[in-house]
């Protein structure tokens, strides 16, 4: 009896936990507050915040922008300041006073380090930005939201909601411009992982019949379905890259006004293999500065999703795909099917 009713409690447990895992997969505003309450933890490591700050790229385009963005007098807030690096850069550029909002105890390392370096204009807000409202309007909104995708740091959510209550009438967040890429690559020999069945071995031996066998279809888990590609791995584009979204914080009415569903058609230039689906961003300072996290720029700290594809394609081949972005800031449920 005992067991039993242990056996029907966890079945009605795991019910409950699916149940709820499906309603908060089902909701965009869910999956943000889901993000919301593991940010803090997913931030609180030193060794993030060293990754991020001897991230070269990063680093010299926000200094660019900043430097060019922030006018001496400006009133800045800083969403989500981490160590503090964007407040101080702020501050150095002329601003008169800086906002610099952060959620976690970190906090007390970027007061720390404004302290020692001198910093007297910044005053540092322990709190979710949706809960604060600065005592005077905002010249300037500087931020770093922007996750491996671009979407899944609830960047949207949170600088449209700065844009509508703190933002003075002609003022600007900083980056604003985007560009979204997800474009089919090739990967060097060295570090292409194939299907199965595709997979060339010596002595003759053939793996192709492996193909559609229901012999695999128990141990099919779909974990490499999407995969990080390792630093140096992608060889090149398959087509010129071309970006599925384009879109400005100043501008855009509301998140909902960003299409979900895009058609990608590439025209190979020579023979290659389009080993997957590789995501990436821009993000537009100014005419002048970009920070870009492809595969083929400069390494950033940013990583690549790549959707596998697997797939042989010859010069002149057009190939086309229908990607479905089910929710924005969850690329796990991105899918694709082929055209």
């Amino acid at each position: 009896m005992a067991n039993r009713f242990r056996n029907t409690s966890t079945r009605a447990l795991r019910a409950a936990v699916a149940f709820g895992a499906e309603r908060i997969a089902s909701s965009e505003r869910l999956m943000g507050l889901v993000y919301d309450s593991t940010n803090e933890a997913n931030f609180a490591s030193v060794s993030h915040h060293e990754e991020m700050l001897s991230d070269q790229p990063r680093v010299r385009a926000y200094h660019r922008g900043i430097h060019a963005a922030v006018s001496p007098g400006d009133v800045v807030l800083d969403l989500g300041t981490g160590t503090g690096l964007l407040a101080f850069m702020a501050s150095r550029a002329g601003a008169s006073k800086v906002y610099a909002v952060e959620h976690s105890d970190f906090i007390e390392v970027a007061r720390e380090i404004a302290r020692v370096n001198g910093f007297t204009n910044i005053e540092f807000v322990q709190a979710n930005s949706r809960e604060f409202t600065p005592p005077e309007p905002v010249d300037v909104v500087i931020h770093e939201q922007m996750g491996d995708e671009l979407f899944n740091e609830n960047m949207l959510e949170n600088l449209l909601d700065l844009r509508a209550r703190v933002l003075a009438p002609n003022g600007r967040i900083l980056p604003a411009r985007f560009r979204l890429f997800v474009e089919p690559v090739t990967f060097t020999p060295s570090m292409r992982v194939r299907r199965l069945h595709n997979i060339e071995l010596p002595d003759d031996i053939d793996l192709s019949a492996m193909y559609g066998s229901p012999l695999l279809a128990p141990y099919e888990t779909g974990r490499f379905e999407h995969f990080w590609a390792r630093p140096g791995s992608v060889s090149s584009t398959i087509g010129t890259p071309e970006p599925i979204m384009e879109f400005d914080l100043n501008t855009l009415e509301s998140i909902e006004a960003l299409p979900r569903r895009h058609r990608i058609e590439r025209t190979a230039g020579s023979d290659a293999i389009a080993d997957g689906l590789c995501v990436w961003f821009e993000a537009i300072f100014d005419d002048d500065t970009t920070l870009s996290t492809s595969p083929l720029a400069p390494p950033t700290s940013w990583g690549n999703r790549v959707i596998r594809l697997d797939r042989e394609v010859h010069a002149g081949e057009r190939i086309a795909y229908d990607l479905d972005l089910y929710h924005l800031v969850d690329a796990s449920t991105w899918s694709v099917t082929q055209a």
